[in-house]
């Protein structure tokens, strides 16, 4: 009795450890582990995209798919996610911004290739002995490919605190100051067109940038609009938006 007993279990046995492949609510597992949730698979043949929606799969290779039977990374999911109360940063550095590629659905964490993982980063050029009031071109050699420069605020001084004169009388001479782009990184310009130090004394401009990752940038182009000699009007909406 024993031994038919051990021969009828092998025989129960056979199939599970022919095949490797485990499955609930379905007897035609299509993966090391297959969970068919709805109960509606086929009883042979791979299931449709709209049956696969409440299955859950655990591949040979260890990746888990959630209405999928092919994952192709190490955790999939066709569906939404819900993550619940969670603790809050607190202003806390450290943190990363996890984002998804449009494309793929795949989820990465944002990173510039050095591995910065900050969306904004702040910084500020302290710019010395300049030539009188003028910066023709200041090379901050930021990649252009990864991030996007944008001027937050400036401020130009003199080591006296002499002012400006403007070499045409009775003009006046407005700020100029922009971040360009140049062979792959940002360049700073500024100056007060037209004028210069009155005092022929090099002074020194201190310009606050924001530096942002371009995962996060999207450009819309240029918007013209011609008011016709008014000071008011109304401009385009930017394509995109």
């Amino acid at each position: 009795m024993r031994k038919t007993n051990i021969t009828f279990m092998a025989f129960l046995l056979m199939p599970i450890l022919s095949f490797s492949q485990v499955g609930i609510n379905t007897v035609a597992p299509q993966a090391t582990f297959h969970i068919d949730g709805g109960k509606d698979n086929p009883v042979t043949g791979t299931p449709s995209i709209a049956q696969q929606v409440n299955d859950v799969v655990i591949t040979s290779t260890g990746r888990v798919g959630i209405g999928t039977i092919t994952p192709t990374a190490q955790l999939q999911t066709t569906g939404n996610m819900i993550l619940g109360t969670a603790a809050l940063t607190n202003g806390v550095t450290g943190y990363s911004t996890i984002v998804r590629n449009n494309t793929t659905g795949e989820i990465r964490t944002a990173s510039s290739t050095n591995g910065n993982t900050y969306v904004f980063n702040n910084v500020i050029y302290q710019i010395n002995n300049v030539s009188g009031d003028f910066i023709n071109d200041l090379n901050t050699n930021i990649n252009s490919d990864q991030y996007t420069l944008i001027i937050t605020g400036s401020s130009f001084i003199t080591a006296n605190g002499g002012g400006l004169s403007n070499s045409s009388t009775g003009t006046f001479s407005p700020k100029n100051i922009y971040a360009y782009q140049s062979g792959g990184t940002w360049h700073l310009y500024a100056d007060y067109r037209g004028g210069s130090t009155a005092d022929g004394i090099n002074g020194s401009w201190t310009i606050n940038c924001l530096v942002i990752n371009n995962t996060f940038m999207n450009s819309l182009g240029t918007v013209t609009s011609n008011l016709g000699g008014s000071s008011n009007g109304s401009a385009a909406t930017p394509t995109g938006l």
